[in-house]
């Protein structure tokens, strides 16, 4: 009775839910236009697809893609466009053939076109942009800030949009729907009026490594051989090993260890027995061949 009595009688007029649904699509609109899909950009080509020339200009240009960021997202005119044009649709479908609504084309639609051309301008110089400069090397970010800071910040806000898309979906999905916020963006994301990246972790069997789980070699560093990596190996974006135009070998971007101090026989294990290895008369035995450098120097002494 106490629901009963809490939700009192009925609205004359009845009250159908419209502001709930108003309230609902201004947030639908809002979430829409926030986690819209930003424009990814591929690998920078040339037009002429001249390789050698490519491989040419790539020394002084970044050809690398760029970040994702947002050039076109939905809004309420383009909804409001839709709903003309599906009204004029639906009139012409159900009326006499031999009558024919036109739609006149006003001033905001001008001024739509012109929004588009202004967006189109802006990422033609903002792959000009990116050809120019590569952010990674030293100094280069301190430039593009001081000239054109918004470059750099677009994309960095696009990040945040992207981790928060994740982290609530991951939450969501982890701990349940504990507000009302949290229904209607797992309804979005559910209806698939919204979408954005997903944080995941590859599972580790126990199986998968020779030590258990509990073994204190467990998390011992297993470097991949004695090649040394360059930076940014790992790099899921800009230049990295195994992108297209640069090899499909995703560990081509290694060192020899050739001729290198301290760069060979590294495995603790072999470290270990070095330390306690003595010459035939008592004194250190030749160990510059277990530590990559030249016979009887060792950490920079003479034999």
């Amino acid at each position: 009775m106490r629901l009963y009595d809490a939700a009192g009688k009925e609205n004359v007029p009845a009250n159908t839910g419209l502001d709930m649904g108003s309230a609902l699509y201004a947030n639908d609109m809002a979430a829409r236009t926030k986690f819209a899909t930003p424009s990814v950009p591929g690998n920078t080509t040339l037009a002429s697809q001249d390789r050698l020339l490519e491989d040419r200009l790539a020394r002084d240009y970044n050809f690398g893609e760029g970040l994702p960021v947002k050039y076109d997202v939905p809004d309420a005119y383009k909804e409001h466009f839709q709903a003309k044009e599906d009204l004029v649709a639906g009139i012409n479908a159900n009326s006499d053939a031999k009558v024919v609504r036109n739609v006149t084309v006003g001033e905001d639609e001008v001024q739509y076109l012109q929004s588009m051309k202004k967006q189109a301008e802006l990422a033609d110089f903002d792959r000009y942009v990116n050809t120019l400069i590569d952010p990674r090397k030293p100094g280069n970010l301190k430039w593009l800030m001081e000239i054109y800071p918004e470059y750099v910040n677009r994309r960095i806000q696009q990040v945040h949009t992207d981790y928060e898309f994740a982290l609530r979906n991951q939450m969501i999905d982890s701990w349940g729907i504990n507000t009302f916020d949290d229904l209607h963006f797992k309804y979005l994301v559910d209806q698939g009026k919204v979408d954005g990246p997903r944080l995941e972790r590859r599972a580790v069997r126990d199986d998968e490594y020779a030590p258990g789980l509990l073994s204190p070699w467990h998390f011992q560093h297993r470097p991949g051989g004695e090649n040394l990596k360059l930076p940014f190996t790992s790099a899921q974006y800009g230049k990295r090993p195994g992108m297209p135009g640069m090899g499909a070998n995703p560990n081509a971007w290694t060192l020899s260890p050739d001729g290198q101090p301290l760069s060979k026989d590294r495995e603790p294990q072999t470290m270990a027995a070095t330390m306690y290895a003595r010459g035939p008369a008592g004194g250190a035995r030749d160990t510059g061949r277990i530590f990559g450098s030249q016979p009887g120097r060792i950490f920079g002494r003479g034999g």
